[in-house]
C-alpha cells in the first residue's frame, strides 16, 4: 500500500506542475499551438509536397520502414541560416525528407519544423490550407500576450477551417483570464450566445464561449442562459447546450448578479429529497470556486453560503469543507462535529477533510473538538495527518512565486491561517463503491475531492486546481486503503 501511495503522489507532482499552466478557468488546450511548436523548434518552413510516400506504403498492412514524403520549401518562418546551411533553399535545393503519414496531392502545403541543427531532424507534417499559410504567416508578428494577441485568435474561433479553428481555441485556453477581460470591447456578445446554444459546438469550446459571455453579455444574455441552465422547455436537441454546465453557470453568475445563485441553490446544491446528478452538483462547486476566486461580482460570504448547502449531504460534504477552510469560515464547526460522528460505512471518508478542517481552525472549540473525535476515530486522525504531510511536500514544490506586493490588480486575499504545514488536509478514504444518483454507476464520493491549503497558499484563481490535482491521486491511495481486503481484512 504504502507502494500505491507513493506512485500516486508521484503522479499528482506532474499533475500539479501541469495544473498551473492552464489559463482558461474553464477549457484546456487540445494540443500545443502553432506558435509553441515554432517557438520550440529551431527551424520552421512552409513547404510543399513534390514526391509523395511511394503508392501502398501508407496501407496498414504495408511492411518496411515508415512511409517519407519530400517538401520543397517555399517559405521560412524562422531560422533562415540554418535551412540555408542544410542546402534547403536556392536554385539547387534538396528536398526536406521526412515521415508522413497521409495521403496528399502534390501541390499541397505543409507547416514542418525541424530541431538538432546542422543536421536538421525533421516533424512529421502539419497540414494547412493557403488561408492556414497567411495564418501562420501572422503569428510571428503578433504581441506575445495581452488581449491584442487575442482579438486576432478570436476572429479564427469557429473558422471553416478546423485547424484554425482549433489553434485558435488554444490560444485563448492557455491565456491569462485577466487578457480574456481584456477583450470586452472587442468581443461580440450575440455570436458567443449563438455559439453556445448551437448544439454542434464542442463542449470545450461551450466552456471557453460561456467564460467570454460573462465578461461581456448583458441581463438579457443571462436570462438566456438562465433557461438553459433550468432546462425548462428546451428540447432535447437544445438541451445539448448544457454541456460545460460548470461555466455556464458562471456565467450566469457573472452576468446577473449575486441574486442568481438563488437559482443555482435550487437547480443543483439544494438536493434535499431532490434526484440532483452528482455531475451537475459538482459543476456548481467549480462554478462557485472560480467566482470565489476571481470574481469580486458576488461576494464572498453569499458563495460561502450556496457552498455550506452541501454539509446537508453527508456524501458530498467532503466536496466543500477544504473551500470553507481556505476561505476561513469557521461557522461550520459543530455541524461537521456531527457528520464526524454520524458517519457511516458509506461516507467514512468525510473524517479527514473535518480533522484538517479543525486543526486549520484558530478557535479554541475546533482544538477541542478534535481531541474529542481522536477518541471515536484516532485512525482518521492519523490518516488526516500522514497524508496531509505527502500533500504538504507536493505544494511546497508547485507554489507560485511571491506576489508583488505593490501589484494591486487582483482581489485582496484573506490573511494566512497561522497553522503549521504539517496540519494540511488531504481526506476522503472511500469504503464502498454505492452510487447515490441518478448517474449510473458514478460514486459522489469517487469524485474529486478537495483539500486544506497551507498556511500561505498561492495566489491565483488556478491554486484550487492546483489542489483538486493534489488530492485528487492521494485520495485514490486512501480510499483503496480503505476498501476490505479479501477474507474481511484491509
Amino acid at each position: 500500500m504504502m507502494n500505491l501511495v507513493l506512485r500516486c503522489a508521484a503522479v499528482l507532482v506532474a499533475v500539479t506542475l501541469t495544473a498551473t499552466a492552464v489559463a482558461c478557468p474553464f477549457c484546456s488546450a487540445v494540443s500545443l499551438t502553432f506558435s509553441q511548436e515554432i517557438a520550440q523548434s529551431q527551424a520552421a518552413v512552409i513547404a510543399k509536397l513534390v514526391e509523395p510516400p511511394p503508392a501502398g506504403s501508407l496501407l496498414p498492412t504495408a511492411d518496411g520502414p515508415l512511409p517519407k514524403g519530400k517538401f520543397a520549401v517555399v517559405e521560412v518562418l524562422k531560422g533562415g541560416d540554418l535551412v540555408a546551411e542544410a542546402g534547403l533553399t536556392g536554385g539547387d535545393a534538396t528536398p526536406i525528407e521526412t515521415i508522413m503519414l497521409e495521403e496528399k496531392p502534390i501541390g499541397t502545403m505543409f507547416l514542418l519544423m525541424a530541431v538538432e541543427p546542422p543536421h536538421l531532424v525533421w516533424s512529421s507534417p502539419v497540414r494547412v490550407s493557403d488561408r492556414g499559410v497567411e495564418y501562420v504567416r501572422k503569428l510571428g508578428g503578433l504581441p506575445e500576450k495581452g488581449p491584442e494577441r487575442l482579438a486576432f485568435f478570436q476572429d479564427h474561433l469557429e473558422d471553416e477551417d478546423e485547424t484554425l479553428a482549433r489553434d485558435a481555441y488554444d490560444e485563448f485556453a492557455i491565456a491569462p483570464y485577466a487578457d480574456v477581460r481584456g477583450l470586452k470591447e472587442k468581443m461580440d456578445p450575440a455570436k458567443l450566445l449563438s455559439w453556445i446554444e448551437n448544439p454542434k459546438v464542442q463542449a470545450n469550446r461551450r466552456r471557453l464561449y460561456a467564460t467570454m459571455l460573462g465578461v461581456c453579455g448583458s441581463e438579457a444574455d443571462a436570462e438566456r442562459i438562465g433557461t438553459i441552465l433550468s432546462g425548462e422547455g428546451l428540447t432535447p436537441e437544445q438541451l445539448e447546450a448544457r454541456s460545460g454546465l460548470d461555466a455556464l453557470i458562471a456565467c450566469y453568475v457573472a452576468l446577473k448578479g449575486p441574486e442568481a445563485l438563488d437559482l443555482v441553490d435550487r437547480l443543483f446544491l439544494d438536493r434535499q429529497g431532490r434526484d440532483v446528478p452528482f455531475t451537475e452538483t459538482y459543476a456548481a462547486v467549480m462554478a462557485l470556486r472560480f467566482l470565489g476566486e476571481e470574481s469580486d461580482l458576488v461576494p464572498r460570504d453569499r458563495v460561502l453560503a450556496s457552498l455550506r448547502l452541501l454539509l446537508q449531504e453527508p456524501k458530498l460534504a467532503d466536496l466543500v469543507i477544504a473551500d470553507l477552510a481556505r476561505w476561513q469560515d469557521w461557522s461550520a464547526i459543530d455541524r461537521l462535529v456531527t457528520l464526524f460522528k454520524e458517519a457511516q460505512a458509506d461516507n467514512i471518508f468525510v473524517r479527514e477533510p473535518i480533522v484538517n478542517y479543525l486543526r486549520a481552525c484558530p478557535l479554541p472549540e475546533a482544538a477541542a473538538a478534535v481531541a474529542d473525535l481522536e477518541t471515536i476515530d484516532p485512525e482518521a486522525v492519523r490518516r488526516a495527518a500522514t497524508l496531509a504531510g505527502i500533500a504538504g511536500l507536493v505544494a511546497s514544490g508547485s507554489a507560485a512565486p511571491e506576489a508583488d506586493p505593490d501589484d494591486n490588480s487582483g482581489r485582496d486575499q484573506p490573511p494566512a491561517i497561522e497553522e503549521p504545514a504539517a496540519t494540511i488536509t488531504v481526506a476522503p478514504v472511500l469504503a464502498d463503491d454505492e452510487a447515490t444518483d441518478a448517474v449510473p454507476g458514478r460514486d459522489p464520493a469517487a469524485s474529486p475531492p478537495s483539500v486544506t491549503p497551507p498556511a500561505a497558499p498561492p495566489r491565483g484563481w488556478w491554486k484550487w486546481i492546483v489542489w483538486g490535482a493534489v488530492v485528487t491521486a492521494i485520495a485514490l491511495a486512501s480510499r483503496v486503503a480503505m476498501r476490505p481486503m479479501p477474507g474481511g481484512t484491509r
